[in-house]
């Protein structure tokens, strides 16, 4: 069971220490109790009569992202009726007059939504500035504002029907836009509170439109959910010990009161030819290439294998800095921290000793290494010499395995220009066959290499009761070639690229599939299991409204089997592929 106190703990850190993640006034200084009571408050009325969902067949669908496009035609119904029962702008400024639960941003809900559709606002611009979905004045570029964006291919592959489809009412949706600056921060490292407030969110919110809908004579009411999270995390400990992930395992193993199951999605992850990830034996060192003209941070992090007793210094390492003789960490307790400089004193790197307790009561020692940009922002800032820099286990330690990840560091549309992305080298590494095909496993390597492909999963999703999501490609069903491989370990000695397939891409030599953007009718192309997850998330919540009662994840696949026919199965990966393009042409 996860400790309450050290999601309250989570929660009280992050809302001290909002500065760079909430604008200044998105805070809500007086929230109201968490238990109140509005079902029969007609002003605070979840959904229109006409949108509420059957309860013998209704599934509700969470999604968390940025820059949600909730009052899209593809979530209403006919008579610009909404089928958002709730959405929690986390960046927004709370609404004057209303009162509130949240500790920030400001919620709206479907009958309200549904108004505003049928009025005289102006169109779905001028919602998402009336409610503050988009308000330029704010200190943070709001996702919003971009026409194509992640949050906006997202939630309507997972949630997004004609208006018309019969299928489109038994499927309420539940929203969480997060704040900007979280979508800036490509390393995800502040995520996580967010999410878990949205999950949060979605949990209560999802009890309280049943209530609603037993108050209007519809019966008793426990709709199962499912929860969309096509976010992630390249570094990490990647053995569902983050707080995000027991949360994730706690309420899909516990169930919540008044409800019926709740199921979590998420993306494999796209990293697995970008050599993101290495393993390394004590004595043993990697390249770890820093590019020039970076300035942002990079960092990668270091984890020793499971151990019984705390940990106190067993983990050291040694850095090489381009010019510079190594250095090695002399670390003796948690929490220290080690800064290393050039002959100038001007600090390069700085290592963090982070171990950390896994699900199972054993500890893993953990090292986090952060270097300074390669290109100053300013006129005597510290800078880090670009190339190829040296990682490596200090010697005298057992002959376990650590394993090294590096932190994403990518740009993203709409926010700060000037990153580049770090990676691991090793001259034993082949990208591609002689042919010029991309090599798409390790055993295919032509022979050892400290740099892997294998576990590469999203950091996110290594806990037990995620559903991971990979993609292929829609000729072939061909595992995309950039979906990351789940570990052996912890698959019983089975390799393969997510729990479930979706086709995404079009054709190996054509990448991307046709998403939404914000406003009804616009269109881009965009790739990547990220859009995988969502058309999951859709199956499942499909499966569940039919009345399948899958119990856990190895239950899912088995019913993915089910519908899955011999030329859809990807052999060398024991993978169910779901073909939803002939399922969901009302899409």
């Amino acid at each position: 069971m996860i400790e309450t106190e050290n999601i309250l703990g989570a929660f009280r850190d992050f809302l001290k220490d909002h500065r760079g993640f909430l604008s200044p006034d998105a805070l809500n200084a007086h929230p109201a109790k968490g238990d109140q009571d509005d079902c029969g408050d007609p002003a605070l009325a979840w959904m229109s009569p006409g949108a509420l969902p059957d309860p013998k067949t209704g599934c509700i669908i969470g999604v968390i992202d940025d820059a949600i496009p909730f009052v899209h035609q593809r979530f209403t119904l006919p008579g610009n009726l909404s089928r958002m029962a709730a959405v929690w702008l986390q960046d927004a400024r709370p609404r004057a007059g209303r009162t509130t639960d949240l500790p920030f941003g400001a919620e709206w809900r479907g009958a309200e939504l549904s108004d505003l559709l049928a009025g005289d606002m102006g169109g779905e611009d001028a919602i998402y500035r009336h409610t503050g979905a988009v308000d330029m004045t704010r200190p943070a570029t709001p996702s919003g504002a971009f026409e194509t964006g992640h949050g906006a291919a997202v939630a309507p592959l997972a949630a997004g029907f004609d208006p018309s489809c019969r299928r489109a009412r038994n499927h309420p949706v539940i929203a969480v836009c997060l704040p900007p600056r979280i979508t800036a921060d490509s390393t995800g490292a502040l995520a996580p509170v967010p999410i878990l407030a949205g999950i949060l969110f979605i949990i209560n919110r999802a009890r309280r439109l049943c209530r609603f809908m037993e108050r209007q004579g519809h019966g008793p009411a426990r709709l199962p959910v499912v929860i969309n999270i096509s976010l992630g995390l390249t570094a990490g400990s990647r053995d569902g010990s983050s707080l995000l992930e027991r949360f994730m395992d706690a309420v899909s193993a516990q169930q919540v009161a008044d409800l019926d199951p709740v199921h979590f999605v998420l993306p494999a992850g796209n990293h697995r030819q970008d050599r993101l990830r290495a393993r390394l034996l004590p004595g043993q060192s990697v390249g770890w290439r820093l590019p020039p003209d970076d300035t942002t941070i990079n960092a990668i992090e270091i984890w020793g294998p499971p151990q019984d007793d705390p940990p106190c210094g067993g983990l050291q390492i040694t850095l090489t800095v381009p010019g510079l003789g190594p250095a090695t960490t002399a670390f003796t307790k948690p929490g220290q921290c080690s800064i290393l400089s050039g002959p100038d004193g001007i600090p390069l790197a700085r290592a963090y000793y982070t171990p950390q307790q896994t699900r199972g009561g054993r500890w893993r020692d953990g090292i986090a290494v952060i270097a300074t940009p390669t290109c100053p922002e300013r006129l005597g800032d510290p800078f880090a010499p670009p190339g190829e820099w040296r990682v490596g286990i200090a010697k005298g330690l057992s002959g376990a395995r650590h394993d090294l990840s590096v932190q994403r560091d990518a740009v993203i549309r709409g926010f700060r220009r000037g990153a580049r992305q770090s990676w691991f080298q090793d001259p034993a590494y082949r990208s591609h066959d002689p042919s010029g095909f991309p090599i798409p496993s390790d055993d295919k390597n032509g022979g050892p290499s400290l740099v892997i492909r294998q576990d590469t999963i999203n950091t996110y999703a290594t806990g037990d009761w995620p559903l991971r999501a990979g993609a292929v490609c829609g000729q072939g069903n061909d595992a995309a070639i950039y979906t990351a491989l789940l570990d052996a370990d912890s698959l019983g000695g089975d390799i393969r690229p997510g729990d479930c397939m979706v086709p995404v891409d079009r054709a190996r030599n054509s990448p991307g599939m046709i998403v939404r953007g914000r406003d009804s009718g616009s269109f881009t192309l965009a790739s990547g299991t990220s859009l995988a997850a969502p058309q999951l998330t859709r199956w499942l919540a499909r499966q569940l409204s039919e009345g399948m009662t899958p119990a856990d994840r190895a239950a899912i696949r088995r019913l993915a089997w089910n519908e899955t026919t011999p030329n859809q199965i990807l052999p060398s990966t024991a993978t169910p592929v779901i073909g939803l393009s002939a399922r969901f042409k009302d899409y």
